[in-house]
């Protein structure tokens, strides 16, 4: 035997002395060390088990309301954890990029609200146009920013409340989540004719929590100064304020609105997973390049043991007779992550957008220029639905506050080409005065300039036809393929022949005659 092998049969046997050796106290030690572990285990699962729970109940209710289960409506209380779900994710993600393509389509390119423009001469501005002006009005309902944080309420919780107060005329936002009851018609409860609101004014004092009853614009019965509570208490109501209020994507017999972010939310959250499981296979890929094939274990061991130790790039491999070193199948390729695209176009759809757009890939579009550059016509027409609610809410809002509910209209979705916009412009002149030429020409060019300054060539367009028909044709000077003038050279039937050029024309009609007559006479 030599020594090695003498050596390894002493350690061997040693060990199996002292196993057989051991303490039956050691073993119980051990066990019951064995038992602490594994209640440790136990709790901290059924802590990571409650928490998963907490977290799954508004994803439970999402995936009733998304497989029609929730065919009765929603209440308060889901309304508000739906939103609890979607506004942290609005922030980031596929939900913020869907609801700013939301904003962008229905107010990007602007509305015009009839009676709230600028007064040209000097004077005091229309009741409607200090409304309109107003700083807080601006602020919550008419600026450029109002308007895509109204459009991002409709997405969280598909339910906008807009406060107007009759006595100042101001109107005011109530977030959903102050909403704590609701009064709805007896015989038609999908009419909502009072809301509760309840909020903390956190001024420090003990009764810093308010409650206020709210009617809407909708009820003209009878109105109360306060409610009872169900507790012994009343409720105010707040004579002076009017609820106009936007209940999106509601079926008949609902009494409150579904948001728009909910349709695709749980699509956005399995491509978000797919993503990250890409990206989990694609570091797994990259940290495993090769493979090396021993014969023995030893050789196994002293392979695992050089490549643990080696951290850098590019190495030498020295191996033994025996050893093999070959690429996994599986380096230099990553994860297709274009295979997740499918998933994303279903969030697309649920939301009324492209998948282009959604993803902000033009390979979405299948290589077609016309995809990446139109508004399918579903995609639009839901846009325009939009704003036509839009629309009906500001109306409600002007009448609340005792002005006609004015005309409201939007630009469209799709800008037109620049050359077909001045090509429809120039057709339909005969129909526009020169300042409302004007104000379109400088539209197209997006030039900053007074409509009401006419330049002296576009007043010329107006001017008598005898004097028109002066001018030269559109297209003089230019070459039709036939060495010769545009097509328009001589369509001006009314132009006045010089008599230089009368007479050159009679002397060429004598020769010509002349001739005749020369080839006559020889003829003859």
């Amino acid at each position: 035997m030599t020594n090695w092998e003498r050596a390894t049969y002493e350690a061997l046997r040693e060990d199996s002395i002292r196993t057989e050796l051991l303490p039956t106290e050691a073993m119980q030690a051990e066990i019951s060390r064995l038992n602490d572990q594994n209640e440790m285990l136990q709790e901290s699962m059924a802590e990571v088990r409650a928490m998963m729970a907490y977290e799954d109940q508004g994803w439970q209710l999402i995936s009733g309301i998304a497989s029609g289960e929730r065919l009765e409506g929603l209440e308060i209380d889901e309304v508000q954890a739906i939103a609890d779900k979607i506004s942290p994710r609005v922030a980031a993600g596929m939900p913020k990029r869907a609801v700013d393509l939301h904003a962008g389509f229905v107010f990007g390119r602007g509305c015009y609200i009839e009676g709230t423009e600028k007064p040209k001469g000097a004077g005091r501005p229309t009741g409607i146009r200090r409304f309109y002006t107003d700083t807080v009005n601006q602020e919550t309902l008419f600026s450029e920013t109002a308007r895509e944080e109204l459009q991002k309420a409709r997405f969280i919780s598909g339910n906008v409340l807009l406060a107007c107060n009759t006595r100042t005329k101001t109107v005011n936002r109530i977030p959903f989540n102050q909403v704590t009851n609701i009064k709805v018609d007896p015989n038609f409860p999908e009419n909502v004719i009072a809301y509760q609101r309840t909020w903390d004014t956190k001024d420090g004092t003990p009764d810093s929590v308010k409650k206020r009853w709210y009617y809407t614009k909708r009820y003209n019965g009878p109105k109360h100064s306060y409610y009872a509570d169900g507790a012994g208490g009343l409720i105010p109501v707040d004579p002076d304020t009017i609820i106009v209020d936007l209940r999106a994507n509601r079926q008949v017999g609902h009494v409150l609105g579904i948001p728009d972010g909910l349709a695709g939310l749980h699509w956005a959250e399995a491509y978000g997973q797919i993503m990250q499981y890409g990206q989990v296979v694609n570091e797994s890929l990259a940290k495993i390049l090769f493979k090396v094939t021993n014969k023995t274990k030893q050789g196994v061991q002293s392979t695992g043991v050089k490549v643990a130790n080696f951290g850098g790039h590019g190495g030498t491999a020295s191996m033994a007779e025996g050893q093999e070193l070959s690429a996994v199948s599986t380096a230099g390729r990553g994860y297709d992550f274009s295979q997740a695209r499918p998933v994303a176009a279903m969030a697309a759809m649920a939301w009324n957008v492209s998948n282009m757009d959604l993803l902000n890939d033009s390979s979405a579009a299948g290589s077609s220029y016309g995809s990446a550059n139109a508004l399918v016509p579903g995609n639009r027409n839901a846009m325009i639905l939009m704003q036509k609610e839009w629309s009906s809410v500001f109306q409600d809002v002007f009448e609340v506050m005792g002005f006609e509910r004015p005309r409201i209209t939007w630009e469209p979705l799709e800008t037109p080409d620049q050359y077909r916009s001045a090509q429809a412009l120039t057709l339909l002149s005969p129909t526009l005065h020169d300042e409302e030429y004007r104000m379109k020409a400088l539209d197209i060019m997006d030039i900053v300039g007074e409509s009401s300054d006419i330049p002296e060539t576009l007043k010329m367009r107006s001017q008598p036809q005898d004097t028109a028909a002066q001018q030269s044709a559109p297209d003089q000077g230019r070459s039709n393929g036939t060495n010769s003038g545009g097509a328009g050279a001589n369509d001006q039937r009314s132009d006045t022949i010089s008599s230089e050029n009368l007479r050159h024309e009679m002397a060429m009609g004598e020769i010509a005659e002349r001739i005749e007559s020369a080839i006559e006479r020889m003829s003859e």
